[in-house]
């Protein structure tokens, strides 16, 4: 494995060497161990969508203990991702009804204002013609979207400075690094003590705005007012849970719920900051490299949206379900995720629980079992050309040698523990989509930053690439996608 790593860019994703050391060794099961001891605890690997399944759908493993030390800096305990059990299966059935698709495209007036102001902002980066990180950009624009739609509660973080913002992103410092072995950022005291000040000022921002929200809610009770505006996710939430607990009646916001609110809002902001951001900057990196997939996503926005594009965000406000017709841009959307996954996965063995595959039997139990998303979306023998980008792949019918293999796509992973929020991140992405590609012409700007900074980096790359993905608590654009941007002329 070490001689893997070494064929890449010191910050390249874990995952992308574990690709390239299956492609040397042909040899290795699609299921196979690796022990890292002492460094990290040993790991089997499940690059096979079948090994997948079984330990995720038929008999789901519980999460790593790992994912909640890992997680811990930012979102602290009790939340969806590390929970387990009845608390889990209670928690997630208080907040699945904000996640259904039906409620959310209540919501999409909301989104479509904060990437309004995304665009304006991309207006000035043109104006201007300076490189500017696209990530941060993107990022901040999720955040602002997550602010809504959960709380109903306007972040400007793309306009302004947001004391929780601000805290969230100094929190992000302190998420481990892969196999940290420096004792004095390991064991700072200031780690400790940045993570306790950042915990608390989160935790107090979020908490007032939830006694906000619930007083709000009470007054609106006492004086049958009802409002038009679509709930935001955390009062469905609340509504579900004081249902369920017998609590309808309660002049004061249970401190049971607040709590884990707390905590399932800072999870949710740091998935979408964390992912839907890099993703969003892996849309415009692969539709620049494959300028005829990017002219028909166009096409297909000009046909539901008109070719005025300074009238498609008003066409989206005014009929949400436009977006249910796009198709083509659905499938850039999941070639996207194939080809660079923001996440995975990571579950406990058990004793009793076995990957059977090809007639061997592997043993879980004491391993860290890892379905590592990146390679398998990218093995020859389930996807044909499995390096190039074909939308295509995910318009055909079964039967159809590009139509995907059954549990080979795992983006979101599957399940009952699949991500909560997919069906957000496409309404986001999609709207994402529609507000920018007509518009502007956004071009990676590496070569350029290099300049500017004095520093030649050019030869870190993967497979030729610059915008390769690096681990920085999640799979990001490496350098942050520094780009630059134009008004495109159609």
């Amino acid at each position: 494995m070490a001689k893997a790593t070494a064929a890449f860019p010191p910050t390249t994703h874990p995952t992308v060497p574990l690709r390239w050391l299956m492609q040397q060794h042909p040899e290795l099961s699609p299921v196979f161990y690796l022990d890292l001891w002492p460094v990290a605890a040993p790991l089997i690997f499940v690059i096979d969508p079948i090994g997948a399944t079984q330990i995720t759908v038929e008999n789901p493993l519980p999460k790593h203990s790992n994912i909640q030390a890992y997680l811990d800096p930012v979102i602290g305990y009790k939340n969806l991702v590390s929970m387990e059990g009845k608390e889990w299966k209670m928690w997630r059935g208080i907040f699945n009804p904000g996640f259904s698709s039906a409620h959310l495209m209540s919501l999409v007036g909301l989104m479509v204002d904060r990437t309004v102001i995304f665009t304006k902002i991309l207006e000035e980066y043109a104006a201007k013609e300076t490189v500017f990180e696209l990530e941060n950009a993107a990022a901040k624009l999720i955040i602002d979207i997550m602010g809504g739609v959960v709380l109903d509660t306007p972040l400007r973080a793309q306009t302004s400075d947001n004391e929780l913002v601000r805290a969230f992103h100094d929190q992000l410092k302190w998420i481990p690094r892969p196999n940290e072995m420096n004792p004095f950022r390991k064991y700072s005291p200031w780690k400790f003590i940045d993570s306790r000040t950042n915990a608390g000022i989160m935790s107090r921002y979020l908490g007032k705005v939830l006694e906000e929200r619930f007083a709000a809610r009470r007054q609106d009770e006492k004086t049958h007012r009802s409002s038009k505006r679509a709930k935001p996710i955390i009062d469905l939430a609340l509504d579900t849970y004081l249902r369920e607990t017998q609590q309808s009646g309660t002049a004061t916001l249970p401190a049971s719920f607040k709590r884990v609110a707390i905590a399932q809002f800072k999870t949710f902001l740091f998935a979408g900051y964390d992912t839907t951001s890099s993703t969003a900057c892996f849309i415009i990196h692969l539709l620049n490299q494959n300028p005829e997939a990017l002219e028909k996503v166009c096409q297909e926005h000009d046909q539901v949206f008109g070719s005025d594009t300074a009238k498609a965000a008003q066409a989206i406000s005014d009929d949400h379900f436009l977006l249910n017709q796009l198709p083509y841009t659905t499938a850039v959307l999941k070639e996207v995720l194939r080809l660079r996954p923001p996440a995975s996965t990571a579950r406990q063995g058990q004793r009793d629980v076995f990957i059977e595959l090809d007639g061997k039997r592997y043993p879980t139990e004491g391993f860290l079992v890892w379905p590592a998303t990146y390679p398998l979306h990218r093995r020859p023998d389930i996807w044909p050309h499995a390096d190039e980008f074909i939308p295509e792949r995910f318009l055909v019918k079964e039967g159809d040698p590009l139509f995907p293999v059954k549990g080979a796509w795992r983006p979101f992973e599957q399940g009952p523990r699949n991500c909560i929020g997919q069906e957000l991140v496409y309404i986001e992405l999609k709207i994402f989509m529609v507000l920018t590609l007509r518009s502007f012409d956004i071009r990676a700007a590496y070569e350029e930053r290099d300049r500017l900074t004095g520093k030649d980096n050019s030869a870190l790359t993967v497979d030729g690439d610059r915008a390769y993905q690096t681990l920085v608590v999640t799979a990001k654009p490496s350098g942050g996608y520094p780009a630059k941007v134009t008004k495109r002329l159609r």
